[in-house]
């Protein structure tokens, strides 16, 4: 975890698989790239998709320049504008870089602007406590680039020794259209009763379906 030396409600969330998540609030300027605890000045480059959550209102012209590997941009329904540099436009459509995000949001409008290619945000649906199993399950419904859409289930046990833990993880492959006529409450039938109440009250899956029948032709 980072902290931005300009802002201190910056913070940046690191993951080992090339994600990076950035937690704020209002807009991000150059200054908030600029990060401690970190010894290495590029450490920006270690990463290739930056996830700017919500509660963060835009990127100001700079920041998105301190992060040149990025390959994927994942944006919050929040963000309702991006400053950019013709040679910033350049860099992103050379490098191809997808913009991920709700339907209907600034994220689809930046991508279209930029000519570039635009993929809805995976959607977490719900958290799963099978208490027979002492199982915590995160469950997520994933969109591909290429290939159908799935769920996916990452779960968690307790593992053959004290302090240890077990698990796995394991995807249901859905059919590419899947929410075509299909409610909320015809979502949440396909899960366990326990869990229905979790899906009901799932406001981005329920834009997400919304959104989706409207655009089928």
């Amino acid at each position: 975890m980072y902290f931005s030396k300009h802002n201190e409600k910056t913070v940046y969330i690191n993951h080992y698989s090339g994600l990076l998540e950035v937690e704020g609030e209002g807009a991000l300027c150059k200054e908030d790239a600029e990060a401690w605890p970190t010894s290495d000045r590029n450490w920006q480059s270690e990463y290739n998709v930056l996830c700017v959550k919500e509660g963060i209102t835009g990127l100001c012209e700079g920041y998105l320049e301190s992060f040149p590997k990025i390959g994927c941009l994942i944006l919050s329904r929040t963000v309702g504008f991006i400053d950019t540099s013709p040679e910033l436009d350049k860099r992103l459509c050379k490098n191809k870089v997808l913009i991920r995000g709700e339907y209907d949001t600034y994220a689809e409008e930046f991508a279209r602007e930029k000519g570039l290619k635009f993929l809805h945000c995976d959607i977490h649906l719900a958290d799963d406590d099978i208490e027979i199993a002492h199982e915590h399950d995160i469950i997520t419904l994933r969109f591909h680039e290429k290939g159908a859409p799935d769920i996916h289930y990452n779960c968690f046990t307790p593992g053959s020794s004290a302090g240890s833990y077990g698990g796995g993880e394991y995807c249901r492959e859905l059919p590419k259209d899947f929410y075509a006529g299909c409610s909320i409450e015809q979502f949440a039938d396909n899960f366990p009763e326990r869990l229905r109440e979790q899906l009901l009250g799932n406001e981005m899956l329920r834009r997400f379906l919304t959104a989706a029948n409207k655009r089928i032709k």
